[in-house]
């Protein structure tokens, strides 16, 4: 049997509950240490690898350190964590990859946490896409335990998206798409609201049009919170 019909075979027979919750969103979600206690038993003869990498986008920001009369800005380069999922029989081998933007100020959280955090997320959407597992298409979506919050709340793309929701017209690149699709949702999940805001503002009109579409329900809640209307244009 080739490493892909294995892979669709452990694809077929993997369930991965929901067995971590997000008190301040009110939503479940699955960790990547839920996907691989779920997935060990279903491995037969293969084995399944991970492999985390820093990568510095050479991009700088500006960041306030210190508080006070001994405030001062610095500049700091974004650092991605790229991590692949490798899943092999000895003979074949089919990897997935993902990345997440660690956040550049995490409140309660030192470095090395904010590190294993993000870690932790850019593992999750790799085995996510290693195995077909699909985090926007669940109940968070369509629930509606949150409607009293959000009826007051601008519902349109005004602020969001300068284009109507129709397919982009303009070429985008999908794996920097996915990149900073991966960095939104780590953002979220991590209620890092600057660091969601300001890869959103990185997009052009057209990207953010294309990014939208993957988002879940509350994911695009969240960034018409944070997304002032004059960064619409």
């Amino acid at each position: 049997m080739s490493i892909h019909k294995k892979l669709a075979d452990i694809q077929q027979r993997l369930k991965a509950p929901k067995n971590e919750r997000n008190d301040f969103g009110n939503y479940s979600y699955r960790s990547a240490e839920n996907i691989l206690e779920a997935v060990k038993p279903l491995l037969g003869d293969c084995s399944l690898t991970m492999n985390d990498e820093l990568i510095f986008s050479g991009m700088l920001e500006d960041e306030i350190v210190g508080a006070g009369a001994k405030a001062m800005k610095v500049q700091t380069q974004r650092t991605y964590i790229k991590s692949t999922a490798t899943l092999s029989d000895g003979k074949e081998s089919i990897s997935s990859t993902a990345f997440a933007r660690e956040a550049s100020i995490k409140k309660g959280q030192d470095s090395s946490q904010t590190s294993g955090a993000t870690g932790s997320y850019s593992r999750k959407y790799a085995l996510n896409g290693l195995f077909a597992i699909d985090d926007n298409k669940d109940a968070d979506a369509t629930n509606k335990h949150d409607e009293d919050k959000v009826s007051s709340l601008d519902m349109s793309l005004e602020g969001v998206a300068s284009q109507p929701a129709e397919q982009p017209k303009k070429r985008v690149d999908k794996a920097l798409m996915q990149k900073s699709l991966t960095a939104l949702v780590a953002a979220y999940d991590s209620e890092d609201d600057a660091g969601l805001h300001e890869t959103w503002a990185e997009l052009a009109a057209h990207e953010k049009e294309f990014v939208w579409h993957q988002l879940n329900g509350k994911q695009q809640t969240q960034i018409r919170l944070v997304t002032p209307k004059k960064e619409a244009a």
